[in-house]
């Protein structure tokens, strides 16, 4: 194996790695999201549907009403539900690829080489 083809390998690994990292990120942020939402559709709930409620739309902070803001609450909640699940789907999709691609081009991480070294030095 030529090193421009073991470069060439090592960087197309490295972009799957930072691919599935960008993936993992953008699930925790949306997780916290979805949670938040959880937390104000809890709160909205409560009250009563007449009650004055602020929505911030845009920048814009917007006043409306509980019956109002909560259906719309409910429905971006759904939305990164949804979107979270894709998401999730997608990450496995690509860390098994990436782990596939790591397989047979025999790529191994420096803990990995370590440890491979520590069992074959404990076999002799």
């Amino acid at each position: 194996m030529s090193s421009d083809n073991a470069e060439e390998i090592l960087g197309t690994y490295k972009r799957m790695m930072a691919e599935c990292q960008q993936i993992a990120t953008k699930v925790s942020e949306l997780t916290l999201e979805r949670d938040e939402h959880k937390l104000v559709i809890d709160q909205l709930s409560t009250l009563e549907p007449e009650r004055k409620a602020f929505r911030l739309i845009g920048g814009i902070l917007v006043e409306k009403t509980v019956g109002e803001a909560l259906p719309a609450v409910q429905q971006n909640y759904e939305g990164l539900k949804e979107l979270l699940s894709k998401l999730d789907e997608t990450l496995k999709t690509k860390d098994a690829e990436r782990k596939v691609y790591k397989e047979k081009h025999g790529i191994m991480t420096q803990e990995e080489r370590e440890n491979m070294m520590k069992k074959q030095g404990a076999v002799k």
